[in-house]
């Protein structure tokens, strides 16, 4: 029987496609891993059995190491959504599987204002938040609107609290500016929550979606720390909205992967306030 050779598009040491390289190898399937250097994480764990099937040794943004790896498998997925879609979207036809999540899905993650939107337009309950031009003048409105303090944040390649700047007083927006690299970005609303809870959701390339349970995130200096399984809460009806409220959210998208979903509980302890979608990693079913 065949094998299908799946490719990943690795980043800053594919440590994400290490924890899909070992069970990918209990399973018998074949991987690919794109990534700079010889001997990244998922590589260490997986060796290629064929030599052409070998890993790549380049970026994940690089247009022909990315075509390079697309003629060596049947599919395509990524490690994160910080990746080059319009490629992807090139080298889509000539996959036998296609690419998974799909251009077309990635392009929608990886620009958070466009992810607010396109989640808003579905229903789904999000901050309140506005496109906010790269200048001094515009911060400072976004501030007299929503009021301080203020979270401003990079429209593109954001991610562990990077691209994310809090603005406290209207007189330290050109610093906001220069700390965000004065990349496009977008305002929200401060929102006064409680804690920070997170779920796994799976979806096939069918649109069947299944969740993870519920976790709690502790973060430090905007990266997550520690994670408590299963969620602490004397209610069981935070956790099961929570997974609800995710699993609608990746419903909206297109083609197959796995999606971390980030939700504040809010003052009331009741409520859940969806803030994002990140792309983590990608499997096929």
């Amino acid at each position: 029987m065949k094998t299908q050779t799946v490719g990943v598009l690795g980043k800053s040491g594919g440590q994400l496609g290490r924890m899909l390289a070992v069970p990918a190898a209990l399973l018998n399937v074949d991987l690919v891993f794109l990534d700079v250097g010889e001997h990244t994480p998922a590589k260490q764990v997986f060796a290629p059995k064929h030599p052409d099937k070998a890993h790549i040794n380049g970026a994940f943004s690089d247009p022909s190491k990315i075509r390079e790896l697309a003629s060596k498998v049947d599919v395509l997925t990524v490690e994160i959504e910080h990746v080059n879609a319009e490629i992807l979207e090139k080298v889509e036809s000539s996959l036998p599987l296609g690419v998974h999540p799909s251009p077309s899905t990635i392009r929608t993650i990886q620009d958070k204002f466009v992810q607010k939107q396109h989640l808003q337009s579905h229903g789904l309950p999000v901050s309140e938040f506005i496109e906010v031009e790269s200048t001094v003048e515009a911060v400072q409105n976004a501030a007299r609107k929503f009021g301080l303090p203020l979270m401003l944040k990079s429209r593109t390649l954001a991610y562990d609290g990077r691209g994310n700047y809090v603005l406290r007083s209207l007189d330290q927006a050109d610093e906001a500016l220069h700390t965000l690299k004065h990349r496009p970005l977008y305002a929200e609303k401060w929102v006064p929550f409680l804690g920070e809870i997170a779920v796994m959701v799976v979806r096939s390339t069918s649109g069947e979606v299944r969740s993870y349970p519920t976790v709690q995130t502790i973060h430090k200096d905007n990266i997550c720390h520690l994670v408590f399984a299963p969620f602490r809460s004397r209610d069981p009806a935070v956790a099961n909205r929570a997974r609800c409220i995710a699993e609608a959210a990746v419903k909206t998208f297109k083609s197959a992967g796995i999606f971390g979903v980030e939700m504040f509980l809010l003052q009331d302890g009741a409520s859940d306030e969806f803030v994002r979608v990140f792309l983590t990693v990608d499997d096929v079913a």
